[in-house]
């Protein structure tokens, strides 16, 4: 195992070791707690919220004409999958493992003849038995990291454990759907973060921030009232608040598409169900307002914390397993009915999962293989992906061992609920992950004008002979094509517009003779019936 994946502090007996992975897991969220850093954020509802901007003619056309929104659920602290779904042909194994912890048989909410489900999730049983629920087993990924600081990097940025990767999937998604991506004349932001969460999963590859949090649940009153973030009043008459004043004037004029997220959270019903006083019911409840107020935002991200059940496990996961099973109730009951309901696709994920043996606690330490659970009507049947990991064939560290990557999961995702290229999604993901997990959705409805890249199409830049040259390729005879756009939106034409045969060009950008200045750049391929971007830096 490589030396980044060498990590002690991570059972209940490492005392100290453990109180500092703790601290430096939470050091970041306290940097972050200023509000300053960049990037877009506010407070909405009395949570924070954290946005990504694109400008108007940026948005592809698949996102445009689809309705469909994922929203992404971190079980932060690391789940307890063997607490929240039990194997029903390895019980016992199950209960020698846990003689204090574990569930007895007839307490066990049985979903088909090879799991249950914890009596405290009662509330999803409605979901599972009307094929609205499906659960994926033993996600993970290879040589787990038992780190929260680092496994939670892994899982966000889609990396192997063994490499440092310094963007998130998400960021890495919209700057690869919206390569054009500058902040002036924002519409619908692509992402929405609410609550702390990860940092790293909305940190793009060129874009340093695309989001950022703040943390005071007051800042509500101040953007109702002034339509500021921060606020301006009650600064310090000195230098210092001189230079506060400055940087929060600049952080408020930042917030160029908060009417949006705003006439959306006002024109949203409210909600008659009741979601309980938390941060998690509450941002869901917030989630369902914008949806329904028309915010056309694709991803959200948000997050139920406190699954680091290291003692008092009992009380605690059964706390969690009720917040998390009567607000997705509530959240799917609020589109019943409705033209959203095909279109929202809910899943969750945590950092690790636990061992399988509990400690004196009584709870769990960290370990590897969990469970994810999907929620949706475009699932169309209950069931199982993968298979339970063994309880007794378990590695060195006492953890089950995963059978489903949670990157293929992701890819699934891009290619099959979000609709993007296969070789858009492994470039994002960076690397191929086979074929799509059977989750019972696929973008066959989806229509295919302008929108997911034909078959047989291709296209890339490449860099050489002292130039940059714009390479694709086209199935079949049709018009194309191609421009390059800076990122102040001038365009300059590579090729008018022609009729071309079937087959593979290479253009050349030839930057000396149109005299274009150094700096970053999208091209712009159109052929009849699509269109396609890409980025290129010019030096």
């Amino acid at each position: 195992m490589s030396d980044i994946n060498k990590k002690r502090g991570t059972k209940l007996q490492d005392g100290k070791l453990h109180e500092a992975d703790h601290i430096e897991f939470s050091r970041r969220r306290f940097i972050k707690s200023f509000g300053l850093a960049g990037g877009l954020g506010f407070v909405i509802g009395g949570l924070p919220i954290s946005a990504s901007a694109l400008t108007r003619w940026s948005m592809p056309p698949i996102l445009e004409k689809s309705e469909r929104i994922l929203i992404m659920i971190r079980l932060k602290g690391g789940n307890d999958g063997l607490h929240t779904i039990i194997p029903l042909d390895q019980l016992s194994a199950y209960h020698n493992a846990r003689p204090d912890l574990g569930y007895q048989d007839n307490q066990m909410i049985n979903l088909n003849d090879k799991i249950a489900m914890s009596p405290h999730l009662s509330k999803l049983k409605p979901l599972w038995d009307n094929g609205m629920m499906k659960v994926v087993l033993g996600a993970g990924y290879p040589e787990q990291n038992l780190s929260h600081f680092r496994s939670t990097d892994i899982w966000s940025s889609a990396s192997d454990s063994d490499t440092l990767v310094k963007s998130g999937w998400v960021g890495r998604y919209i700057e690869e759907i919206y390569p054009d991506y500058v902040e002036n004349t924002p519409i619908d932001p692509p992402a929405i973060q609410i609550g702390g969460g990860s940092s790293l999963l909305l940190t793009g590859e060129n874009i340093d921030k695309v989001g950022f949090e703040t943390f005071s649940a007051d800042q509500i009153e101040e953007f109702a009232a002034s339509g500021n973030v921060h606020s301006l009043d009650d600064i310090p008459d000195c230098s210092y608040g001189d230079q506060l004043k400055y940087v929060r004037i600049l952080t408020n004029s930042t917030y160029k598409f908060i009417d949006t997220i705003k006439t959306a959270y006002e024109n949203g019903p409210d909600s008659t169900l009741d979601y309980a006083d938390r941060s998690f019911p509450q941002s869901m409840k917030i989630i369902s307002k914008l949806i329904k107020g028309g915010l056309k935002t694709k991803i959200y991200i948000v997050e139920l914390d406190g699954f680091d059940t290291h003692s008092t496990q009992i009380e605690d996961h059964e706390y969690l397993m009720n917040i998390l099973g009567d607000t997705m109730a509530n959240f799917m009951k609020e589109f019943e009915g409705t033209a959203h309901e095909e279109n929202i696709l809910a899943i969750t994920f945590s950092e690790f999962g636990r061992r399988v043996e509990q400690n004196e606690g009584p709870g769990t330490d960290h370990g590897a293989a969990s469970v994810m659970l999907a929620f949706g009507k475009s699932l169309e049947g209950n069931g199982t992906i993968g298979e339970h990991p063994s309880l007794t064939d378990v590695d060195d560290d006492g953890n089950m061992q995963f059978n489903v990557d949670f990157r293929k999961v992701y890819a699934s995702l891009f290619t099959e609920w979000l609709c993007l290229d296969d070789p858009i999604s492994d470039k994002i993901l960076l690397k191929d992950f086979g074929d799509p997990l059977p989750f019972g959705f696929n973008c066959e409805e989806v229509s295919a004008v302008n929108e997911k890249p034909k078959s047989g199409f291709a296209h890339n830049a490449s860099y050489g002979m002292g130039d940059v040259f714009i390479n694709y390729t086209i199935p079949k005879d049709t018009m194309v094509m191609v421009e390059l756009l800076s990122l102040s939106g001038q365009s300059i034409m590579l090729d008018r517009p022609m009729n071309k045969k079937a087959g593979t060009y290479s253009i050349p950008v030839k930057q000396q003779s149109r005299k274009l200045m150094p700096g970053a750049y999208i091209y712009r391929i159109r052929i009849t019936g699509g269109e396609f971007t890409g980025k290129i830096v010019l030096n």
